[in-house]
């Protein structure tokens, strides 16, 4: 039985993290490793929240002078003492009762994504959002690979040397997703893709789950990043 390390970057989800961290722990039982939080400094105090839990399978990471998912996400993989690593969101928008079937596919894979577009996946938010979603996805599929149905799901489960090897680039905000799964891909890694229900947060403002012009502007940046993978433009 692999161990395994649970990263949840957060920022602002102090109302969210000790549900999020409690059922993950439920979720792995025995298999769970840590679980490290990476918080940005969140001005709500979600890192107290955290450091009052005084849980022993929890690591709290408190960045101070350094913000961003991506790059949130890099530190907790540089850091991971499992044979396998998980990230995901805290917001409980990903469930954390689909990290067992993510970590249970490492037995014959590389890398698991939890993905919305394939068998047993769902996208639950409203038709816009979920529309755009696909269209980026699908712009993704045509121009790198079709092997990824779902690009910037942001719920991977890895072994631990394979994430190191390929590396999580530390700029921007969701692109650092499509640049792994495309990597992992190119280095013919082996990638599954396991479906889960993905849904809008429990509590709490999402910069992605709003229709607004911050949510086009990161559909542009995605857009580029993968123009950029494809094409090799620095």
């Amino acid at each position: 039985m692999s161990s395994v390390s649970v990263i949840l970057p957060s920022y602002n989800e102090k109302d969210n993290i000790a549900e999020a961290i409690e059922r993950v722990e439920k979720s792995l039982g025995q298999r769970l490793l840590e679980i490290i939080v990476v918080d940005d400094n969140s001005p709500d105090g979600t890192w107290s929240v955290v450091e009052n839990l005084n849980d022993p399978h929890v690591r709290l990471i408190r960045r101070i002078d350094e913000r961003g998912l991506a790059s949130a996400i890099a530190r907790g993989v540089a850091e991971a003492r499992g044979e396998s690593v998980v990230w995901m969101d805290c917001d409980l928008g990903l469930p954390p009762e689909a990290v067992p079937r993510l970590v249970d596919a490492l037995s014959h894979a590389d890398v698991a994504v939890g993905s919305r577009y394939v068998s047993g996946g769902a996208d639950k938010r409203a038709f816009v959002r979920r529309s755009l979603s696909t269209l980026i996805n699908t712009y993704g599929m045509i121009i790198l690979s079709s092997k990824i149905r779902d690009y910037t799901s942001g719920f991977v489960a890895a072994k631990t040397d394979v994430a190191r090897a390929v590396g999580i680039n530390p700029h921007g905000f969701g692109e650092y997703c499509i640049e792994f799964l495309y990597t992992c891909i190119k280095r013919k890694y082996h990638v599954v893709e396991v479906g889960y229900h993905y849904t809008y947060r429990k509590s709490g403002v999402s910069r992605t789950d709003a229709v607004d012009l911050q949510l086009f502007k990161y559909g542009m940046q995605y857009g580029w990043r993968i123009l950029k993978l494809r094409f090799k433009v620095k």
